[in-house]
């Protein structure tokens, strides 16, 4: 079984990974924890001027949140993930996951959800809803879990 997780710095991604651990190791799962940093998107507004701030059209040049694949491993084994694969990504986090999910042969998609408002999804979409309608792997949604 191969099994993806999406892997941040926040505490239910974290909770997220341990879960996917204590479910899957046991029967000697392959793991791949993937990270993947939002680029910017150009800012419009200003007092009714329509402002745009342009961005390069190579997002190369974004380095994502800080993590690299060694932060990102050593991240994922200390939420019990044994022998992680890393992959350090910069884009849409639900294309980016979902295109993971499919050039792995990942078999179930786990990703930790936010308790969001309805405001705060309409600014903030959720990328766990977005990666459970953009695939048709299966994908395991982990809640906030222990404060």
């Amino acid at each position: 079984m191969n099994v993806l997780i999406a892997l941040d710095e926040s505490r239910v991604s974290v909770h997220a990974a341990r879960v996917a651990g204590a479910l899957f190791a046991a029967c000697g799962a392959a793991f791949t924890v993937i990270n993947v940093t939002r680029i910017p998107t150009p800012w419009v507004g200003g007092a009714g001027y329509g402002v745009v701030a342009p961005l390069p059209p190579d997002p190369s040049w974004f380095s994502p949140d800080g993590a690299d694949e060694v932060d990102l491993m050593e991240r994922a084994q200390g939420a019990g993930i044994p022998d992680p694969e890393a992959l350090v990504e910069a884009g849409d986090p639900v294309t980016l996951i979902c295109e993971a999910a499919h050039r792995h042969a990942i078999d179930i998609i786990v990703v930790g959800s936010h308790d969001k408002s309805a405001l705060r999804r309409l600014i903030d979409p959720s990328v766990a809803d977005g990666v459970v309608h953009g695939t048709n792997i299966p994908v395991l949604v982990v809640g906030d879990g222990p404060g």
